[in-house]
């Protein structure tokens, strides 16, 4: 059986990131973990915001952040973040996310994300993943984790 893919984009931390120690704030490490999981998509050939017709949309939202710092980002350090997903269900995503800079482990957490059509003067309906979306995720699946 092969290994699980992992998918990993590049981030430079740049100087409005960081607080008065030069250290790359808290949220902004937050923020590099959703800007991988965008790249994510793109590298699976489609979008957090993905259209379903003139009218509606899936859309992905967030239902749950979490967050170990390990070790702290500088301005300047050229970071590595990986991203997985530990759960592919019905209709949510939990993604995995180490940031390191080289081998040093900077921050590990997950992210929970929901499947979810948007139209125009509805409230957001969370709905099944679509079995298009579903097979490009599965290689990403770690293999103690999925349905």
């Amino acid at each position: 059986m092969s290994q699980p893919a992992v998918f990993v984009a590049e981030r430079r931390v740049e100087f409005c990131e960081t607080d008065a120690a030069g250290i790359a704030h808290f949220a902004a490490i937050i923020c590099y973990l959703e800007q991988a999981e965008h790249a994510f998509w793109r590298h699976l050939g489609l979008s957090v915001v993905q259209a379903l017709d003139a009218e509606s949309h899936l859309s992905w939202p967030r239902v749950r952040v979490e967050c170990d710092y390990r070790g702290a980002a500088k301005f300047e350090d050229q970071l590595q973040v990986a991203v997985s997903l530990v759960k592919l269900g019905r209709k949510s995503l939990t993604f995995s996310f180490r940031v390191s800079r080289q081998s040093e482990l900077i921050a590990e957490g997950q992210m929970v994300t929901v499947c979810c059509k948007v139209q125009p003067n509805r409230p957001l309906a969370s709905v099944e993943i679509p079995g298009s979306i579903r097979e490009k995720l599965q290689p990403y699946v770690q293999p103690e984790c999925g349905e």
